[in-house]
């Protein structure tokens, strides 16, 4: 079966160049959509001369934001005539690719899949045999992030494509609700694992107790946006899935739970509540797309 795959830069360093490896040998064409502000020339001739006329390389000579990157991506695989591509982050890497092709190929008579994803949490991993070829997958994932995602172009106009005005953040959320409404499927696998980094990692004081934790934090450009379209999602979707996406669970989450990991750990604290208050002041003005904060 034909895949293609992209992945999207931003900025990137060599070692992203290792984590290509893992998959671009074993796909018909990798296309490379650059968001890049400072170009990695060195990464991007290593790119041209290892895969050759496999590479499809798209300079947008500025940050477009991964909805419009991903867009352009599916846009290039649907005029080459594939039917999947693999959408990956350039800090992800796979364990065992080969596996997961098995498990695309063993699906093909399954109607109504939009999706396929893999396992980014490495839930399981410590027990997982390299040699298993098991393709057993879960249909129970509400929402999937994109990396690793192997997506049906079938599905992919009918379904609205990225949105291009959340520009970052909550685009895989965005983009899976739409399969959800549409009764479509994802598949999840979860012996398929990936290397993925999901924000920095600091080890934190807590400012009460002073325990030491590793936490998972994004810096104040990120809460932004993090803030603005979650209220764009619960605003448009809360009404099909009001358990997941509802408005007041969405407060909850960006406004309670978010402000008091803040508060609590994380660093550059005033900067952060500070972009939550203008990402919510945006969603109330109908404000989206690209915003960097001063």
């Amino acid at each position: 079966m034909k895949l293609a795959a992209c992945v999207v830069l931003y900025n990137p360093d060599n070692d992203v160049f290792e984590n290509i490896l893992t998959y671009g040998n074993f796909v018909d064409n990798l296309i490379v959509v650059d968001n890049s502000l400072i170009k990695n020339d060195y990464l991007i001739d290593k790119l041209k001369n290892s895969f050759e006329t496999k590479l499809i390389y798209i300079d947008n000579n500025d940050n477009l934001g991964i909805a419009t990157a991903l867009n352009q991506a599916c846009d290039k695989a649907i005029e080459l005539q594939f039917k999947w591509i693999l959408t990956m982050d350039q800090d992800s890497a796979f364990e065992n690719f080969e596996h997961y092709k098995k498990c695309l190929e063993s699906i093909k008579e399954i109607p109504n899949v939009a999706l396929l994803a893999a396992n980014t949490d490495k839930e399981g991993y410590s027990i997982v045999d390299k040699n298993d070829v098991n393709c057993s997958y879960r249909d129970d994932k509400f929402a999937v992030i994109t990396s690793a995602n192997i997506i049906n172009l079938e599905y992919f106009e009918i379904l609205g494509k990225f949105n291009d005005k959340l520009f970052i953040d909550m685009v895989d959320y965005d983009y899976c609700i739409k399969i959800n409404i549409k009764k479509l499927k994802i598949l999840y696998f979860p012996k398929v694992f990936v290397e993925h980094k999901l924000g920095e990692v600091h080890l934190r004081t807590n400012i009460f107790t002073r325990r030491k934790r590793y936490k998972t934090e994004h810096n104040a450009q990120r809460a932004y946006y993090i803030a603005r379209n979650y209220l764009y999602i619960a605003k448009n979707y809360g009404k099909y899935f009001p358990k997941e996406m509802g408005m007041l669970h969405i407060l909850n989450v960006v406004f309670i739970h978010d402000v008091t990991k803040i508060l609590i750990y994380e660093t550059d604290k005033l900067n952060k509540l500070r972009a939550k208050i203008i990402g919510l002041y945006h969603f109330l003005i109908n404000k989206y797309g690209r915003y960097k904060l001063n």
